[in-house]
């Protein structure tokens, strides 16, 4: 399961509005969607190797990844796709690699929005110009530039905070889709004992969390 990011946005009603979709929810393939096709709600790995190799898809820059990728690629077989299904993704992640240079809508997600999936548990005040809701792993600083390019003259704050209290949380604000301002926490390991304590304070706030809900 990954961390999840509570996310709030303060800004503009109209700007609010841009962002939410019929059924009332913050939904970011209104602002940046994938341009391919993947009607599938999972990715088969075996399909995705393949597609990867055959695509020149590079390996990851982190060497430890990289080598974990070499080696499953190494391994990887037509012989993988002994399902219809497997076989009808690899072939549709090669489609959407010739259409849009990504492979299906999670590998577009984690490149475009910034996050591996739309956003979940939102909650929005319109008039008030406010919204929540939760992203896996990061604040998707990409889905909210492209929704601050649409409004280059209006101001997007942003306040996030990981479930993981005190790392990964801060503040900024987005104009005409560049961060003009922002106060981000440093990294765990290069904070001090000051620092700490105001990062986790900080994001217990924003997660509406006591220090009994943070310890379980």
């Amino acid at each position: 399961m990954p961390n999840w990011i509570t996310n709030k946005i303060r800004t503009k009603p109209e700007i609010i509005k841009a962002m939410v979709n019929a059924e009332g929810h913050v939904d970011f393939a209104l602002l940046s969607p994938f341009p391919g096709e993947f009607p599938w709600n999972f990715v088969s790995s075996a399909a995705e190797q393949l597609a990867e190799i055959v695509a020149g898809v590079p390996v990851s820059d982190h060497p430890a990844i990289a080598a974990l990728e070499r080696s499953n690629r190494s391994r990887a077989s037509l012989a993988d796709l002994s399902r219809d299904e497997d076989f009808e993704q690899f072939v549709q992640m090669l489609r959407n690699h010739r259409k849009c240079g990504f492979l299906h809508s999670m590998d577009f997600a984690r490149a475009t929005w910034g996050t591996k999936w739309n956003a979940c548990e939102s909650k929005v005040d319109e008039p008030a110009g406010l919204a929540s809701f939760d992203t896996a792993w990061s604040c998707p600083m990409g889905a909210l530039a492209a929704l601050s390019k649409r409004f280059p003259e209006s101001d997007i704050h942003v306040t996030y905070a990981d479930e993981d209290i005190g790392s990964n949380c801060g503040t900024y604000t987005l104009r005409a889709g560049r961060v003009v301002q922002s106060d981000i926490a440093p990294y765990w390991s290069e904070m001090t004992d000051q620092e700490k304590q105001h990062w986790t304070r900080f994001a217990r706030e924003v997660k509406g969390w006591t220090a009994d809900d943070a310890e379980e």
